[in-house]
C-alpha cells in the first residue's frame, strides 16, 4: 500500500483548531458527549428493542408485520448512526470503555466494530476520496465513484440502479464481505491489523448471537418464508438509508477526487483542506434530521473533528465556515436533502458517461 502525504501547510488546521477550542472553553462544554447521549442512546435502544418485540412476538398480520419491520429497521438506523458511530470514533464518552461498549453495538445488529474502525476511521476518513485507499469508493465494479476508475458500458445507467444497489449494504455485512475482510486480512491493498484474542471471539461470538435472534428465534413463531422476507426487508431499509447518508458526503458534483503523485504518494495540499474540499453537508437547518442521523448531516465538521461528539456539530460549523471563508476554500452545504440527493443524482450520472479516453469496450 503506497503511503500518502499531505505536504502543504497553510495554518488552516491549526486556526480552525484554536478557534473550537476556544468555543469549547468558553462554553465549558465536554468535547465528548454529555448526559444528553446517554439519554439519547436509551431512546434508541428501547425503540430498536421495543420493535423487535413486536415483530418477533405480537405481529400476527401483514400490516402489522410491515410496520414492525419498518419500526426495527428504523432501531438499527438510529443505533449505528447515533451510538455505534460516535462509540467508534471515541466521541460517545471521554471513558474509552464506555465508546468501545457504544461501538459495539454494530456487532449486535450485524456488522463489526473492528473492522468498522480499520475500515472507516482510517482509510476513509484519513485518505477520503483517494481512489487508492477509500474503500467507499470500490463497489465490486457495479459503480462507478471516481474519476480514475476504469469505464465500462453499464455505468451509463449507474445513476438508474445506483439506490436499488445501495440497500444490499448491511446484507453484505451479514453474508459475505465481513468474513471475506476477516479471513483475508485485508481490505484492499490495505493488510488488518493482527487479531487479538478478543476481536476473534467477539467477532464470531457476536455474528452467531445476531444470526440467533435475527433468524432462528423468529422461527419458532413463524413460517420460514416470513422471516426471511422480514430479514431481507430490515436490511434493505437499513442498508439504503446508511449508504445514502454518506454517498451524500463526499459523491458529489461539487466535491473533488485528488490524486496523489504517483511516484511520492505526494499531495500537495493540507490534510484538513483535503478533507473540506472532498466533503459537503446537506440539511444543515433540519432539525429532526440532524437528530435522526447523528449529526452525519454535517459532515464537514465530522471529519475535521472526529473526536467530537455530533451533538455539537450544528454550533461549531459556524466556525468551521467562517474560518474556511477566510482561507478562501469552499464549504460546500446543500440546504435541503432532496438537494443533496439530486447533487449525487448528477454525479452518478456524470461518472456514468464514457470518457474520452476510456477503457473497456464501447
Amino acid at each position: 500500500m503506497q503511503k500518502i502525504r499531505f505536504s502543504a501547510q497553510v495554518g488552516f488546521h491549526e486556526t480552525l483548531q484554536k478557534r473550537v477550542h476556544q468555543y469549547f472553553a468558553a462554553s465549558k462544554l465536554p468535547r465528548t458527549g454529555d448526559w444528553r447521549m446517554f439519554l439519547k442512546a436509551g431512546i434508541c435502544l428501547t425503540w430498536l428493542a421495543t420493535s423487535y418485540v413486536l415483530l418477533v412476538f405480537f405481529a400476527t398480520s401483514l400490516i402489522t408485520s410491515i410496520l414492525t419491520a419498518f419500526a426495527l429497521a428504523q432501531g438499527f438506523i438510529l443505533v449505528s448512526c447515533n451510538i455505534m458511530h460516535d462509540g467508534a470514533h471515541e466521541s460517545f464518552s471521554k471513558s474509552k470503555k464506555i465508546n468501545w461498549l457504544m461501538g459495539c453495538t454494530l456487532d449486535f445488529i450485524g456488522g463489526s466494530q473492528m473492522l468498522w474502525r480499520q475500515k472507516h476511521n482510517l482509510l476513509h476518513h484519513t485518505y477520503t476520496n483517494i481512489n487508492a485507499l477509500d474503500s467507499d469508493l470500490h463497489k465490486s465494479g457495479m459503480l462507478r465513484l471516481h474519476p480514475e476508475q476504469q469505464w465500462w458500458p453499464w455505468y451509463r445507467f449507474q445513476h438508474i440502479y445506483a439506490f436499488p444497489l445501495y440497500s444490499f449494504l448491511s446484507l453484505s455485512w451479514v453474508t459475505f464481505s465481513d468474513f471475506r475482510k476477516f479471513f483475508s486480512g485485508r481490505i484492499g491493498p490495505y493488510k488488518l491489523r493482527k487479531y487479538t484474542a478478543l476481536d476473534v471471539s467477539l467477532f464470531f461470538l457476536t455474528k452467531l448471537f445476531y444470526g440467533g435472534y435475527a433468524l432462528v428465534l423468529p422461527l419458532f413463531f413463524h413460517p420460514f418464508l416470513h422471516v426471511l422476507i422480514a430479514f431481507v426487508a430490515v436490511h434493505l431499509i437499513f442498508g439504503l438509508t446508511l449508504s445514502i447518508v454518506f454517498q451524500l458526503a463526499h459523491a458529489l458534483e461539487s466535491t473533488t477526487f485528488p490524486t496523489p503523485d504517483p511516484h511520492t504518494g505526494t499531495i500537495k495540499n493540507e490534510w484538513a483542506i483535503h478533507e473540506v474540499e472532498t466533503t459537503a453537508n446537506f440539511a444543515p437547518r433540519n432539525t429532526l434530521l440532524t437528530w435522526y442521523v447523528g449529526g452525519l448531516n454535517f459532515q464537514i465538521e465530522h471529519h475535521l473533528f472526529t473526536k467530537i461528539c455530533h451533538m455539537h456539530y450544528p454550533a461549531i460549523s459556524t466556525i468551521v465556515r467562517e474560518t474556511c471563508q477566510e482561507f478562501s476554500l469552499p464549504y460546500v452545504c446543500y440546504p435541503t436533502f432532496g438537494s443533496a440527493i439530486a447533487g449525487h443524482y448528477r454525479f452518478l450520472k456524470t461518472m456514468g458517461r464514457r470518457p474520452a479516453d476510456a477503457g473497456g469496450p464501447l
